[in-house]
């Protein structure tokens, strides 16, 4: 009973919005079709503004809408890559009028449709927030790619993705604006049709350095549409804090109204090569190290089935694709299947569902930060002895195997109830699961190696799901003739759970059993669960003034688990925002060669949550000992920690000219404040072996990005267009409480005036000598100071796709980054253990040279910039500019369907195509001291950044391919 008054009392405060007399109705009908060549386009999107009420054109590209109020209606009709045009018209009471569209392309992509938040779409020149999209489904129709990453490289103004490693399915970072946030791990929010997935890699053992990989390597990349990227609080504070790095959106390929069955088929086979070999002028055994890669098959196979019934579409795909590592016993084999449906038994009414289920599994070779694995032995050990001589055999006998089940699934229900013009209530849930078995094997008969004992088994099982639910209701309403309204609220729902269980076993006995049974010892069980819910609520006001001004106005609460005192009730989780663009490219003082001028500005506040028990004051945890289990102390907190915030101000301007060169800029800047930093308690509280947390960190960080897009050509056989973007970004650390935040081997640091993650140690001023000149050292400065960064301050990308003789398509993407570092752990272990050749010949050279002459000083000094230091983080040696120009993709299409259809003698052939791609196909670097300054020791999370030390290099594939399709 109470839900019924409540339905009746929201009925009625609908009703009571501006707008929504009972009017009398006539209908409107036409055809839409492009300018320059006269041909139908079905799937445009036809509009009556201001009413909410709309159709999509058919496979002819007629419409129809009924219902629309009698009087003086606006039309307006979009379709991706062509110019928006509207109309008005005057539609009587009981009749029909007609309305015919000729759209004119837009080259400049001024009029692709971008996501601009919580599921709102506008055309580039009418968003009010900088958003970068990738138009996936085209790319991949030209050129293969192995992974998601692949796809983004290079083509995201403000933005960076990184494979960690070479490894089969490694780690990925993202970087969107240099991630300000403390207490995030830098990585956005990311969302696969509706669904929110986990971006953390799953729990596993270590190979190395490397953690188990990303789950964005799961996706099959011929499978996804397109892909939005949020940059930053301005663009994202309607998902909360868990916006604060970002949000990335992916949608998968869907079916299109009206189709016909198509059905395709894909196979693909190639081969995976090392980029670049190592350098014989610092390894003496490069030879032996560029040897040791391999070339690495690679095949894949991939059918897709998609068509349109009466009220359904559909797209089925399944793909299978196995890539072999450039490093010996790396492997891995990606089984997806996916289905999209899409059913709109109504005019009113739209239900979707996508799904995805995948089968993968990951060989990964020891060959990464970790001295006992084969690079290891080949870099630091024979012929110099500096480690015990082993057979590298021993490495190749570890096995380490993932076994990934994966679902993803997201149901939509939109419904436009017909008795309400312009309400739209829209219902998404999506659910993320995943179970994955991690077995790690260390032979017997190699223990004096391994300093295990009989052989080892390690064993893991975790299962990890996501479920998320949003709900929002939208209403388009007119305030007068000239100033239309959307509100919109909202909820989201989240839930995340962890399980795993793991467990190590040694003196196996023999490697002929590999049940973890066996093992005799049993070195470690354990077990770990964790559980976290969030909620937020949202509310927008969109005004749009004669179609050319717009303000929006948000705001955003959140709930979470993990606040659990203090600030729960606080003002502080309420994240505000305010957008506001204005199209002013038809002013008279404007050029008639400015197609279109999109000004814009917004502001928005974002933050980040502490760690899930920074909030307690104290939590136990138990422990075994010899007298028995009991409680430790395992985590202490502030109940009154507050949250870090996140505050975002971004401006710029979409300029298109001659419908033929599109120009986007943008200027951000954002302050970080309340930061969480962990501080040692005093002695007398007890909690002396604790550290504690407290809102104390603030970080500034400002930028540009840009991008240009040229269409040189354009004509029936001919298409010419380039792309460019270029990005520049500043950070700087302003408080931390006096603290300093070091990674792994103290080499990078958060630190009050410097960039985050910067390196930090002493600096090389030379060599010292002494009275009689003779060289005694490296001279160091006294203190320790900012060395470098890791994270490049200027990077862009530029490209080219070409069209010739209509069935040949040509597509190219360079990618580069300046004004970073990479440290070589490597190479300073080499130096170590006295087997840097440079060092070594500078040594040499040395004791050949008179004492105290300007050849010996100057030797001196060279010899000095390759000393390895005394300890951890001590100088700035093996520390090198890494700046690169890399050709990431090129790919090359031929469409032989015709061609064959006419020897054939058939027309039942879709397409015919057969192409070739290449990646990461040359690279321009001064980085020597390692084959690949992009890879990082310790994968795609944590503090270490910008470190080499033994990490397999990322690899260079050439692929060709064959896609039949009827």
């Amino acid at each position: 009973m109470n839900r019924w008054i409540q339905g009746v009392v929201l009925s009625i405060a609908l009703l009571s919005f501006p707008g929504l007399a009972w009017a009398q109705q006539g209908a409107i009908t036409g055809t839409v079709t492009e300018a320059e060549t006269g041909d139908v386009l079905p799937g445009a999107t036809v509009q009556v503004v201001g009413s909410g009420s709309g159709a999509a054109t058919d496979g002819q590209g007629q419409y129809q809408i009924s219902g629309v109020p009698a009087g003086e209606q606006t039309i307006r009709v979009s379709f991706v890559g062509y110019q928006a045009s509207e109309r008005t018209v005057e539609v009587a009471d009981g009749e029909t009028v007609r309305a015919d569209f000729r759209l004119q392309t837009a080259q400049a992509q001024l009029e692709e449709v971008v996501v601009t938040g919580f599921g709102r779409e506008q055309t580039r020149g009418e968003a009010n927030v900088s958003v970068s999209q990738i138009d996936a489904s085209e790319l991949t129709e030209t050129t293969e790619y192995e992974n998601v990453t692949d796809l983004l490289q290079g083509r995201t103004s403000g933005v960076t993705v990184t494979r960690s490693s070479g490894n089969v399915g490694a780690g990925l970072r993202f970087n969107v604006r240099g991630g300000v946030s403390l207490n995030s791990d830098g990585q956005p929010l990311i969302f696969v049709d509706g669904t929110r997935i986990t971006q953390d890699p799953a729990p596993g053992f270590d190979v190395g350095g490397q953690p188990t990989g990303s789950p964005l390597a799961d996706l099959d990349p011929s499978n996804i549409a397109s892909i939005n990227v949020l940059k930053g609080p301005a663009a994202t504070s309607l998902y909360g804090t868990d916006g604060t790095d970002g949000v990335v959106l992916i949608e998968t390929k869907s079916g299109e109204r009206d189709q016909d069955l198509q059905v395709e088929y894909q196979g693909t086979l190639g081969v995976a090569t090392k980029q670049s070999d190592y350098n014989d002028d610092i390894y003496p055994t490069a030879g032996r190290l560029n040897d040791i890669h391999r070339q690495g098959n690679i095949q894949g196979h991939r059918v897709s089935i998609s068509g349109a019934g009466d009220i359904t579409t559909y797209n089925l795909s399944y793909s299978h694709r196995d890539t072999e590592s450039i490093f010996p016993t790396g492997e891995g084999q990606r089984n997806n299947v996916s289905a999209n449906v899409e059913a709109r038994p109504t005019e009113s009414l739209t239900i979707s569902s996508r799904s995805t289920l995948a089968f993968n599994y990951y060989d990964r070779p020891l060959a990464d930060n970790n001295i006992f694995g084969v690079l290891g032995a080949l870099a630091l050990d024979a012929p110099f002895g500096g480690f015990t001589e082993r057979d590298s055999a021993a490495a190749f006998a570890v096995e380490d195997r993932q076994r990934v089940r994966k679902f993803q699934q997201s149901v939509e229900l939109s419904y436009r109830p017909e008795a309400i013009p312009g309400l739209r209530l829209r219902a998404q849930g999506g659910a993320d699961i995943s179970a994955r078995r991690n077995d790690q094997t260390w032979p017997s008969q190699y223990e004096d190696i391994y300093t295990s004992s009989g052989g080892e088994r390690n064993a893991l099982d975790s299962d990890r799901r996501r479920f998320n639910a949003d709900l929002t209701a939208t209403y388009d309403y007119d305030l007068t003739s000239s100033l239309s309204a959307t509100t919109t609220a909202g909820t989201q729902l989240f839930t995340e759970s962890d399980r795993q269980v793991n467990a190590t076993a040694s003196q196996i006995g023999t490697d002929l059993i590999t049940d973890i049974s066996a093992g005799t010892q049993l070195d470690f069980i354990g077990e770990n669960l964790s559980n976290e819910r969030s909620a937020g609520i949202i509310g927008r006001q969109q005004l749009e003034f004669r179609g050319r001004y717009s303000l929006e106005l948000s705001v955003r609460r959140d709930w979470s688990t993990r606040l659990v005192a203090g600030e729960t009730d606080s003002f502080k989780e309420w994240y505000p925002a305010a957008r506001a663009s204005a199209q002013i490219g038809d002013f008279e003082v404007i050029p008639d060669a400015v197609s279109r001028l999109n000004v814009r500005a917004s502001w928005g506040q974002s933050g980040s949550l502490p760690d899930l028990v920074d909030g307690e004051f104290l939590r136990l945890q138990g422990q075994a000992s010899g007298f028995g289990s009991g409680a430790t102390i395992g985590n202490i907190g502030d109940p009154d920690l507050g949250l870090e915030r996140v505050n975002e101000v971004e401006g710029g301007f979409d300029l298109g000219i001659n419908n033929r060169y599109s120009l986007s800029f943008t200027y951000y800047r954002q302050n970080t404040n309340n930061s969480i930093v962990n501080f040692d308690p005093a002695l007398s509280t007890g909690f002396g072996n604790q550290s504690a947390p407290r809102n104390v960190g603030e970080i500034f960080a400002q930028g540009i990005e840009t991008s240009l897009d040229v269409t040189a050509l354009r004509t029936e056989q001919y298409t010419l267009s380039f792309n460019a973007n270029y990005s520049y970004r500043e950070r700087e650390v302003r408080e931390l409480g006096g603290q300093s935040i070091f990674g792994g081997f103290q080499r990078n640091v958060i630190r009050e005036d410097l960039a985050p993650f910067s390196f930090f140690g002493r600096r090389v001023e030379g060599a010292r000598f002494d009275d009689a000149g003779e060289y005694l050292g490296p001279a160091v400065s006294d203190e320790r100071v900012e060395l470098g960064n890791p994270v490049p301050d200027h990077f862009g990308g530029f490209g080219l796709s070409a069209t010739l003789f209509e069935n040949l398509r040509v597509n190219a993407q360079a990618e580069y980054q300046l004004g970073h570092q990479t440290y070589s752990n490597t190479a300073r272990f080499l130096a170590l253990r006295g087997g840097h050749a440079q060092r070594r010949e500078l040594q040499a050279a040395l004791d050949e040279l008179e004492t105290g002459t300007d050849r010996y000083r100057a030797v001196a000094n060279d010899l000095a910039r390759t000393n390895p230091g005394a300890g951890i983080g001590e100088i700035d040696n093996f520390l090198q500019d890494a700046d690169f120009l890399k050709l990431r993709s090129v790919g090359v299409r031929y469409d032989a369907s015709q061609l064959i259809g006419r020897f054939a003698g058939t027309d039942q052939l879709r397409s015919f195509t057969v192409g070739f791609s290449a990646s990461n196909l040359f690279t321009i670097t001064g980085y020597d001291q390692g084959p690949d300054p992009e890879v990082n020791s310790e994968g795609s999370r944590g503090l270490i950044r910008g470190q080499d030390f033994l990490t397999l290099q990322n690899p260079r594939e050439y692929t060709f391919t064959l896609e039949v399709g009827i």
